[in-house]
């Protein structure tokens, strides 16, 4: 056997425990658990009762209210803007008809024979 082989069956041997190693063991995972269900009692009325459901889904209705709120105000905008659209289109075919008008006059008067001012 090679000195490797030796020294890894040295370590790998069995060694029994320093006494009262089990009651340690034991004393320290009760006084764990203990902690552990003193912290947990805190917590349980919200993740044992449902309540992060309850949270979930009010952040959902949140989320949605919102959202709604926003394609509204956003509708609302487009609608404005349509309007304004309209009336600048309604204003500039009413300048366009009266500067033809004007126009009209004016061809009207040079054929006549008047000179322009």
């Amino acid at each position: 056997m090679n000195p490797f082989d030796e020294e890894l069956k040295r370590a790998l041997q069995r060694v029994d425990p320093p006494a009262g190693f089990a009651d340690r063991v034991l004393a320290r995972t009760a006084r764990a658990e203990r902690k552990n269900h003193a912290s947990a009692s805190k917590w349980t009325w919200f993740f044992g009762m449902g309540g992060l459901r309850w949270a979930a889904a009010c952040a959902l209705c949140v989320l949605l209210a919102a959202s709604g709120a926003i394609y509204e105000h956003d509708l609302q905008q487009r609608r404005r803007g349509e309007a304004a659209k309209e009336q600048l289109m309604l204003a500039l075919r009413i300048t366009g008809s009266k500067l033809q008008i004007a126009e009209q006059s004016l061809q009207e008067l040079d054929s006549a024979g008047q000179p322009r001012r």
